[in-house]
């Protein structure tokens, strides 16, 4: 697709195109890209509708007719009239027809490259989201391990007579929340990577699924320039907005004279005569509203064009600040401590008595909530990266 290639062209001259789109999560989508099944059934309708837009600027279909007569049934053939004859348009209405095929064949370009990017934008989320997922599956096995040896330590406890049936029933709790919570997330990663299947055409992938390096946030002034330059959407809305300028074009065209050539042989039984035809075919009523149609959609299409732009630059200036909110709520967590240390030392904290269960629980429950916060709040800086550095897919 041309529109697509002048896309993938003029992101990859950006010096500063986001790292994020190389390695793994660069395969993975490439592989989307070549594998996702709406992305190749659009790519035939594309190839479909354009040559469906070039056929209505053929000629009118050749017409042929033979007349005989004759005197009486009785008598032999008397005489015959052959006429072949064949309506014309005046060349600029071809000239114009062809460019509006053109427009027509950039304007279903632009849609294929929005279906791409969205879907590609698509994959990239659901490979974020699942590094995050893992990510998280992976720090709260340490969790769930030390809830079920303080569930059994408690249990044993409670058999001793060194604990109540409040703290036995409450590690029980603890450790059969703490469970749904793993099985919750492991029910995601099932969703996500069935998702992940399911766009790469169903064939499986194969990827470790650990978080990229953060990709750059660009400079809002920048984007705006790119998005407003190389937005698919806005592209079609342009695209339409030209579509409709050559139909004000047509309308005007076509309230002037079609030219009909023939040639026409007639015969008798004594003699015989040819020669050319000539007429006009003159539309004074069937274009009278056509040109005012005309006119009032191009300057719809016009306002359909300012109101895609508008919107285009609400959308990225509202998602940069979303990043840029993200980014500075994502440092102030710092780093955070490894999760399987912290609930050893908590663990072993509480096994020697120098907590109390409730203490152990708090603090367990306050650090796994920050961690779980600051996984997910990464995961929404880089989803606001990765839909404003779509432009650049």
């Amino acid at each position: 697709m041309n529109f697509r290639n002048m896309l993938i062209a003029a992101a990859a001259v950006l010096s500063w195109w986001p790292s994020a789109a190389q390695g793994e999560l660069g395969e993975l989508l490439q592989a989307v890209e070549r594998n996702n099944l709406t992305l190749q059934a659009e790519g035939y309708a594309v190839e479909g509708r354009s040559r469906e837009a070039r056929m209505g600027n053929s000629l009118d279909p050749l017409s042929v007719s033979y007349n005989t007569a004759w005197a009486s049934p009785q008598e032999a053939l008397n005489t015959g009239e052959l006429e072949v004859s064949q309506e014309f348009d005046l060349p600029m209405l071809y000239v114009t027809r062809n460019r509006k095929a053109r427009n027509l064949a950039g304007q279903y370009e632009s849609e294929y490259a929005g279906l791409r990017q969205q879907i590609l934008l698509d994959a990239k989320q659901t490979y974020l989201e699942l590094c995050a997922m893992k990510r998280l599956s992976a720090v709260v096995r340490p969790r769930l391990e030390a809830t079920r040896h303080v569930a059994a330590l408690y249990a044993s406890r409670y058999e001793t007579g060194d604990a109540t049936a409040i703290d036995k029933n409450r590690t029980e709790m603890e450790y059969l929340a703490v469970r749904e919570s793993v099985s919750q997330i492991d029910m995601r990663i099932i969703e996500l990577m069935q998702k992940l299947v399911n766009l790469n055409g169903g064939i499986a992938v194969e990827c470790d699924f650990t978080m990229p390096p953060a990709e750059s946030l660009v400079e809002l002034d920048r984007l705006l320039a790119d998005w407003e330059e190389y937005d698919p959407e806005l592209a079609v809305s342009r695209l339409k907005e030209t579509d409709s300028e050559y139909d004000v074009r047509l309308s005007r065209q076509q309230a002037l004279p079609k030219v009909e050539l023939g040639y026409k042989y007639e015969y008798a039984m004594d003699e015989n005569s040819n020669g050319f035809t000539a007429g006009l075919s003159i539309p004074i009523f069937s274009n009278r509203h056509n040109v005012k149609r005309a006119k009032a959609m191009s300057h719809a299409a016009k306002l359909n064009t300012e109101a895609a732009a508008a919107q285009m630059r609400a959308t990225v200036t509202e998602m940069y600040q979303k990043a840029v909110y993200m980014g500075d709520l994502l440092d102030a967590f710092g780093n955070m401590p490894d999760a399987g240390d912290y609930v050893n030392m908590m663990r072993r904290t509480l096994e020697a008595g120098q907590i109390t269960i409730v203490d152990y629980y708090s603090g367990v429950d306050t650090f796994y909530t920050t961690l779980e916060t600051s996984i997910r709040t990464e995961l929404e800086y880089r989803l606001c990266l990765a839909r404003l550095n779509a432009i650049y897919m």
